[in-house]
């Protein structure tokens, strides 16, 4: 038993591959089955007796592959795990379909000189650029070779060893050996460039992690000071100097607005800690309500999925945004955030009844300008919505599912 886990966790490491190439590949090779699929059936229809009857078992092979390459793609649509183990029922077929192939042409032309062999090289490229091993792609190579030789030597006609024509096998072969260890070799230089990319990115989130946390424990703790200090002066002032009462009500609202600006870095560390969106961004509109004095609230339907940290983030900064606009500028009663996630994709929207935009808001600052910006590079679509004066103010950001599909972080 203990030499069959040893094994087992062996075999395991030798199977190593990375879910989001993995997955990438799949789907690669998934349509391009699928258009070779479809190029047979077209051959068939056109051509019926060059396979049946006297080959009939290409229609079952057909059949077994539209079978397995349809249910890895419908686990694909259906945004569930494709593990290595269907990577190699992927490869198994590829290869039984071509050494088929193979055999068939061979005693078809009375040549065992045909190109179907080249069908081999993508068949083994791919499994070279999913697997981390070496030794697992060469045990690959080495099986496709085997077969391929098997076939090659006793399949009608067979290669004429007497006329020398093994060294055309070889050097097949010999082929199929430089494709795996080359793209195996290119494939393993990208992945470590990849994994030092991905340490940059750890270590940046880190260090916003450790700035949000010092800008929580500094300069948000000293404004919130000054405004309460603010505050309580404007008080004992009271009406006995009007000038000095408006200054410091003035001075005030802005030690808010330096308060409200500094929760969107402490905030977003949150979310770079791994936290989902609705999450933070409930807290955050909660911040806000006690910041600017005014009701609001989250409301939020549907279940949060993995998200892509762009999207997550890109989003926050939306909502932070538009709620920045809602505290300087609308002079509202009431706000409210709303995050649905549906099956099309994530709607986000602030919403105020506030004084409304004028006309040319779009031209003033750059805020709006910074939303639609952000809205774009997550693939989504910014619409701002004013009833004009007195009419409030909806700003929503759309992202589709499709630039919603990854794994949060």
């Amino acid at each position: 038993m203990t030499n069959a886990r040893t094994a087992w966790r062996r075999l395991g490491h030798l199977l190593e591959a990375d879910a989001g190439v993995l997955r990438h590949t799949v789907w690669v090779s998934v349509w391009g089955r699928w258009l070779i699929w479809l190029a047979a059936c077209g051959m068939l229809a056109r051509r019926p007796d060059l396979w049946y009857p006297d080959q009939v078992e290409f229609l079952y092979l057909a059949g077994l592959l539209a079978a397995v390459n349809g249910f890895v793609h419908y686990r694909l649509l259906r945004n569930r795990p494709v593990t290595w183990h269907w990577m190699v029922a992927l490869g198994v077929v590829d290869l039984a379909l071509i050494t088929a192939n193979v055999a068939a042409n061979a005693a078809a032309t009375g040549s065992p000189d045909n190109l179907v062999f080249i069908a081999y090289y993508p068949a083994l490229a791919i499994v070279a650029v999913v697997f981390y091993s070496l030794r697992l792609v060469l045990a690959w190579a080495t099986a496709a070779a085997a077969v391929y030789t098997f076939v090659s030597v006793t399949a009608e006609p067979g290669v004429d060893l007497e006329a020398g024509r093994e060294n055309v096998l070889l050097s097949r072969v010999f082929v199929m050996y430089l494709v795996v260890v080359g793209v195996s070799l290119i494939a393993r230089f990208e992945r470590a460039r990849r994994q030092a990319l991905l340490a940059r990115e750890r270590a940046l989130q880190q260090e916003r992690i450790e700035l949000s946390q010092t800008i929580h424990d500094t300069a948000a703790q000293t404004a919130y000071l000054i405004n309460a200090g603010l505050e309580r002066a404007a008080e004992l002032a009271g009406d006995s100097n009007p000038q000095l009462t408006e200054r410091l009500a003035a001075t005030a609202a802005l030690s808010r607005s330096a308060m409200w600006e500094l929760r969107g870095p402490i905030d977003m560390g949150r979310l770079f800690e791994g936290r989902g969106l609705g999450r933070v961004l409930g807290a955050h509109t909660a911040t806000f309500a006690r910041v600017a004095a005014v009701p609001a609230e989250l409301v939020q339907s549907g279940e949060e999925p993995p998200l892509p940290r762009e999207v997550r983030s890109g989003l926050f900064a939306i909502a932070h945004n538009a709620l920045a606009n809602a505290l300087l500028h609308a002079r509202a009663s009431r706000v409210e955030v709303g995050l649905s996630f549906e099956a099309g994709g994530v709607h986000l929207s602030v919403s105020d009844d506030g004084v409304g935009l004028p006309e040319d808001y779009a031209e003033r600052g750059r805020g709006f300008g910074g939303m639609e910006a952000q809205a774009e590079r997550m693939g989504g679509r910014l619409v701002v919505e004013s009833g004009g004066s007195g009419g409030g103010t909806t700003i929503t950001c759309v992202v589709a599912r499709g630039q919603c599909a990854g794994e949060g972080a």
